[in-house]
This record gives C-alpha cells, sequence and structure tokens, in this order.
C-alpha cells in the first residue's frame, strides 16, 4: 500500500493521541465572537453575534472534565455586545467593553462572582467605548490595547490597577492601532501581534510582533524573534509557558486550520494537527485536562454551536493510553476490545487511514468483541474518548 507524505504525517499525530474530537454542543444559540474566561476547570463562555445577526449576552459554563455544560447568569439587560475582551482574576470573571451589533461601543465594566452566579458592575473605563481590543495581566494590572470604534482602529494603551480600582492612560502604541489580534503575557512582559491597523482607511495589516515593558512604559518590536504572519479573528489560550493559537483570517481572506504551540520560553512554535471539520473563525477557545478547546465561531456563512478538543499534552496522552487495549481475531475477523469500567457507555469508533468513522459502536461491558469481517483489508483505528489503537483488517 502507497501512502502519501501528508498521511504519514497525518497518522504521526494520531500515533501521538493528537486528534480533533468533538465535544459536547455549546447550548446556546450558534453564534460568532463570543468572549470566554476560566476559572479553574470551569470554562466561561457568552456574548457574541448569533444567527439573526442580534447580539447576546447569555452565558454558560463548561466542565472540561467531564464534558458537560450548564447555565450561568447572563450579563444585565441592555448589556448584550461581541467582540468583548473577557478574563479572569482572583476567581472572578471579568467582561470589558464589546459592541452592541447597532454601532454602540460599550465602556462598561463587569465582574462575575461565580459562587453566587452574578454580575456586579466595575469602575466604568473612563475613555471611549471601543470593541476588539487587546488586553494582557502583569502583575495585578489590566492593560487594554488598541479596539475600534466610530474614530477607527486606536492605538491607545491603558491600564487598570486592581489593587487601587483606579484606570491609567498609559503611552500610545509606536504604530498605528491594533484590532482583534493577539494577546499575552509572560515573564513580566506583555505581547500583541496580527490583526488590523489604522492605515489605509483601517484596511492594513500588523505583520509584526511587539513587546511591552511596564518598567518603562515601552514597546519594542520583537518580530525577528517571535512572528504569527497577518492575520486576524484569532482563537488563543494560555496555560504557564504554554500559548496555543488557533486560525484566523488572512490577508487573502481565507478561514485558516492552523493551530500553533508556542512555548514561551525558547520561543519555539510547533505546529499541531490542522483543524479537522470546516475551517471557521470568531471562535472561543481555551485550555483544560490538557487539552486546547474551541467552542462556536462562523464557518462559510453559518454560525455554529460545536465544541472540539485536541490533546497537546504527554501526560493526557499517557493518561488515556491506560484506559482501553484492542486485539484482532483474525479466525473470527472480530476486534476484541479490553477496557477499564470508566469506559463502559462510550462510543467506539473505527477510523480508516484519512480518519473517516467507518464503524460506531457502544462500549457495553469490559470485554466485547466486534464483527469487522465487512472492513476492507488495510490500517484502522479504534478510538475511545479521545485515545486511539491502531489495528490492522
Amino acid at each position: 500500500m502507497k501512502i502519501s507524505f501528508s498521511l504519514l504525517l497525518f497518522l504521526s499525530f494520531w500515533a501521538r493521541g493528537q486528534f480533533w474530537e468533538q465535544q459536547a454542543n455549546f447550548p446556546g444559540s450558534p453564534r460568532d465572537d463570543g468572549a470566554q474566561f476560566s476559572i479553574g476547570n470551569l470554562h466561561f463562555c457568552g456574548t457574541g453575534r448569533g444567527s439573526d445577526f442580534a447580539c447576546t449576552g447569555d452565558f454558560f459554563v463548561y466542565d472540561s472534565y467531564n464534558n458537560t455544560w450548564n447555565t450561568a447568569a447572563a450579563l444585565p439587560i441592555w448589556q448584550e455586545r461581541q467582540y468583548a475582551s473577557a478574563f479572569s482574576f482572583e476567581d472572578k470573571g471579568y467582561i470589558l467593553g464589546g459592541e452592541n451589533c447597532n454601532g454602540y461601543f460599550f465602556k462598561s465594566f463587569w465582574r462575575y462572582a461565580p459562587l453566587s452566579d452574578t454580575w456586579e458592575p466595575m469602575p466604568e473605563f473612563p475613555g471611549s467605548g471601543r470593541a476588539g481590543a487587546q488586553h494582557f495581566f502583569i502583575g495585578s494590572n489590566l492593560y487594554w490595547v488598541g479596539g475600534r470604534n466610530d474614530s477607527g482602529i486606536l492605538n491607545e494603551v491603558w491600564c487598570f490597577h486592581f489593587d487601587t480600582q483606579q484606570w491609567e492612560q498609559l503611552s500610545n502604541l509606536p504604530f498605528a492601532g491594533i484590532w482583534r489580534g493577539l494577546s499575552f503575557s509572560f515573564n513580566s512582559f506583555g505581547f500583541i501581534a496580527c490583526g488590523r491597523t489604522n492605515d489605509q482607511n483601517q484596511s492594513a495589516w500588523n505583520a509584526d510582533t511587539w513587546r511591552y515593558d511596564p518598567t518603562t512604559d515601552q514597546w519594542s518590536n520583537i518580530s525577528t524573534q517571535l512572528n504569527f504572519g497577518t492575520r486576524m479573528y484569532l482563537g488563543s489560550a494560555q496555560i504557564d509557558s504554554l500559548l496555543f493559537v488557533f486560525g484566523g483570517v488572512d490577508v487573502n481572506d481565507n478561514v485558516l486550520s492552523s493551530l500553533e504551540k508556542i512555548n514561551l520560553n525558547t520561543l519555539q512554535i510547533e505546529q499541531l494537527l490542522p483543524f479537522s471539520s470546516s475551517a471557521r473563525k470568531g471562535c472561543m477557545s481555551f485550555v483544560g485536562n490538557d487539552f486546547f478547546h474551541l467552542s462556536t465561531g462562523i464557518s462559510a456563512n453559518d454560525r455554529l454551536n460545536e465544541t472540539w478538543r485536541i490533546a497537546y499534552s504527554p501526560e493526557a496522552q499517557i493518561l488515556e493510553s491506560e484506559l482501553f487495549d484492542v486485539a484482532m481475531n483474525l479466525q473470527d475477523a472480530a476486534l476484541v476490545i479490553e477496557c477499564s469500567p470508566g469506559l463502559i457507555g462510550e462510543e467506539l469508533n473505527i477510523r480508516d487511514v484519512q480518519g473517516r468513522i467507518v464503524m460506531l459502536e457502544v462500549i457495553g461491558k469490559t470485554k466485547q468483541v466486534f464483527p469487522v469481517d465487512f472492513l476492507p483489508s488495510g490500517l484502522y483505528f479504534a478510538e475511545l474518548r479521545g485515545s486511539l489503537r491502531q489495528f490492522w483488517r
């Protein structure tokens, strides 16, 4: 059997347990450009623009360990929005800014308390309302950068000091603003990249990576050390020194399916397996239980409520690799599955070398035999709860 290089590359990801797996659907209406923050193992997803083109203010909470969604408190009435900034700090969630889908730009700042499932107002942003701004934390200070409003794409930089509950305006960006880009922090520095700028009637792209030093209030161009290309509408999530960057839209309006893992200690970029379903943008993304997740978004003209995940940690793969084993009974052309009791009731997917599901069963006991005589000869993968075993038919 002749296998192409691209197929061998695909199989190498699968052999390491790195493949995309669909999870429980987001329970709200399909949407894009929502906002997400995480508190522990719980991931709060909400707001955004729905299929009816109206903005939403509802929130739902995803438990990445149990793959379950529950309803959380919605933002107060008239606070529905898209392109909001969302983040967590000291076991609370926050929503800042955004646009109401009718051209109004918010200055409001809200705090969510998970124990009481309530929202309360924070000190309102003193500048003009804006949407699609970048944000990052350094210590207990929130930095809010750029964004867009009726004036165009902005180059302002603001800081909210959580210890004093005060806003402070800092030096402007050394270039023409940023909107819908990428932002993160590491080792007491802030970083921004990608997105659109205010040049050329807001049609220019930012191709550089910039680092912010809070001790000097200065930005440095570090594109020769770390570069994410020219794109916007990216999904991103960070855990400690690992940053994940998903997809986006490039300068030719192509929607990307790439997923990169960046080691911020070494600035090394590793390409993970590209997204396996339809390309999409405007997703909410987060990490939990050694998996990168994305939820909702828009594909072509269809807003979505799907949730997907992919393993990124060897620890996750080792843990799941202990859950089941496979063997072929050649005489009876049957597949023998032995698994831990915790997998009873789980779906068993049999995939071919192109990743297509060719057989679907449900595990009913710890040792089970499944006829596979109808399958053509070749290499297959048995998939249970995100873990893979290969076998030959």
